[in-house]
């Protein structure tokens, strides 16, 4: 008969998602991990598998959360509204001294591991398809330039976010953070 875990198992994966997202994968030790997740090296193995599965399951479980708060946003009236909401809400999800897992992650492991490669792809694909879905709305509204393309300004809503982080990381400077988010924003209503 199965035992029961003596332990959350969502809890625990919460703590090895923080820790890579601290340390960053490679810096991250079995020990880290063990320490980290209150767990010992066979509960590990046992419940989520080694280290790369691990911090695979770590990154579906960010990847998931961060649509849904995203999607949470398009609950908002306007298209634009809705866009702004995102961008903001995906600036400030950070950690102190933290970019965004995903991004800290494609720059660490994604030109060198094609499976973390087609996690932050696809993740990222299901983002830039919910924020052209709203320029496109945007657009049908007249909230948004007509000469505007939705899928263009998505991939650079998209991709200026690891700018911002980047900035962020090197300048810690929140007003800084608030200009050049506010400039992206206007850039799409001209």
């Amino acid at each position: 008969m199965a035992r029961n875990k003596a332990f959350d198992p969502e809890e625990r994966l919460e703590k090895a998602r923080d820790l890579f997202w601290q340390k960053g994968y490679n810096a991250t030790s079995m020990q880290d991990l063990v320490d980290g997740m209150q767990l010992n090296r066979a509960s590990i193995y046992d419940t989520y598998g080694d280290k790369h599965a691990l911090f695979q399951q770590c990154l579906s479980n960010y990847a998931k959360q961060a649509l849904k708060d995203y999607k949470q946003c398009c609950e908002v009236c306007s298209p634009v509204a809705a866009v702004e909401h995102i961008v903001r809400k995906a600036i400030s999800n950070r950690k102190e001294g933290q970019s965004c897992l995903m991004v800290k992650t494609s720059f660490e492991l994604a030109s060198m591991d094609q499976e973390i490669k087609d996690l932050v792809k696809h993740q990222a694909l299901e983002l830039i398809h919910v924020l052209q879905e709203l320029l496109e709305k945007a657009k049908q509204m007249g909230e948004i330039p007509a000469d505007k393309d939705p899928g263009l300004m998505a991939r650079f809503l998209y991709s200026s976010f690891s700018s911002i982080w980047m900035m962020d990381v090197l300048f810690n400077d929140k007003q800084l953070i608030d200009q050049l988010t506010d400039h992206i924003l206007n850039s799409i209503r001209r």
